[in-house]
């Protein structure tokens, strides 16, 4: 399932572009959670609102609690698509290069949200690194953030017609109240 790199209408920095020194930009955070390297998987030239939740749910925290809910990650993975298989040999372009790839609209409106949202939290600050790596406890922290956002979100969008179809609606609450406090054990 490909796509080219005109169908993006998103006007984001490409992955090596632009971007604050302290990767505050959209792309960086895409990046840091891994939505990036989740598009790459499947092909897709374009990062969007589904590829932030299958990388929300890379969190062991929030993968076994939306297994709880009776979502399994494999299922939300297929929903996105197969993984293009690409080794030695390989015809060249199958596979994007970062540089070509863009966020959507709905991606790049939902890092700004989730930006929003963890910018007054000082322990979150600099999770990603100004040499783009990051902190494994803050990026941990930012993915189950991401998650809570994507369950409180509304449609239309990618990552909304995956949970819809998962049928996670009933667990929405259960799962943002279990996001916060992850080590609190309550039956769903």
């Amino acid at each position: 399932m490909l796509s080219g790199p005109g169908n993006v209408s998103s006007g984001a920095p490409g992955v090596t572009g632009g971007g604050a020194p302290d990767g505050g930009d959209p792309t960086s955070w895409a990046r840091g959670v891994g939505a990036l390297q989740e598009a790459e998987r499947v092909g897709s030239w374009r990062v969007g609102s589904e590829h932030l939740l299958v990388a929300s749910l890379l969190d062991p925290v929030a993968r076994r609690l939306v297994a709880e809910a009776g979502v399994d990650f494999g299922v939300v993975q297929a929903e996105i698509g197969r993984p293009v298989h690409a080794g030695i040999g390989a015809p060249a372009g199958l596979l994007p290069r970062p540089e070509e790839m863009a966020l959507s609209d709905g991606a790049t409106r939902a890092l700004e949200r989730l930006r929003a949202r963890v910018g007054d939290d000082p322990a979150l600050a600099t999770w990603v690194r100004p040499d783009r790596s990051t902190d494994p406890r803050g990026r941990s922290l930012v993915r189950r953030r991401l998650l809570v956002l994507l369950l409180q979100g509304e449609g239309p969008g990618g990552a909304w017609r995956v949970l819809d179809r998962l049928g996670i609606a009933p667990h929405t609450d259960w799962l943002v109240g279990r996001l916060g406090e992850p080590d609190r054990s309550s039956p769903l």
